[in-house]
């Protein structure tokens, strides 16, 4: 879904259940084709697990998730796609939460991993971008 991971080659996509079991499938996805490629897998994988983990909560049953994986030229690209697009994370106001909160951390973790995140809308879903440097 972003314009420039659609646009490279190759793009790796796992379809999976909306189900927790999916954000280990998820991670585990990503985590073999970092291997495949030869990229540090840590971010990459923390990421998925924070965004797949997101899509299962949030689009419920609809149409489970999709994550895609492409890498182009110095950047590796992770995408996490749900059919629940009337919710859109406002990635630019995202707030630490209390410390007695015991979740609500995930998009901060993906901010603060990735060199950049975004959220995409198209039609009937939506994806969740993150953007990693693959050289030094």
């Amino acid at each position: 879904m972003h314009a420039t991971a659609a646009s490279s080659e190759p793009v790796h996509i796992v379809r999976l259940p909306s189900d927790p079991g999916s954000v280990a499938a998820a991670r585990e996805h990503v985590e073999v084709l970092c291997r495949k490629f030869g990229f540090d897998a840590f971010a990459p994988v923390q990421v998925v697990s924070e965004l797949a983990g997101n899509a299962v909560e949030h689009a419920g049953m609809r149409g489970g998730i999709e994550v895609w994986v492409s890498v182009e030229p110095g950047y590796l690209w992770i995408e996490v796609v749900d059919f629940a697009p009337e919710y859109v994370p406002a990635l630019d106001h995202i707030a630490e939460p209390d410390d007695e909160q015991e979740r609500g951390r995930g998009l901060l973790i993906a901010l603060m991993l990735a060199e950049r995140v975004e959220a995409q809308v198209l039609g009937d879903r939506k994806a969740l971008c993150a953007c990693f440097p693959t050289a030094g």
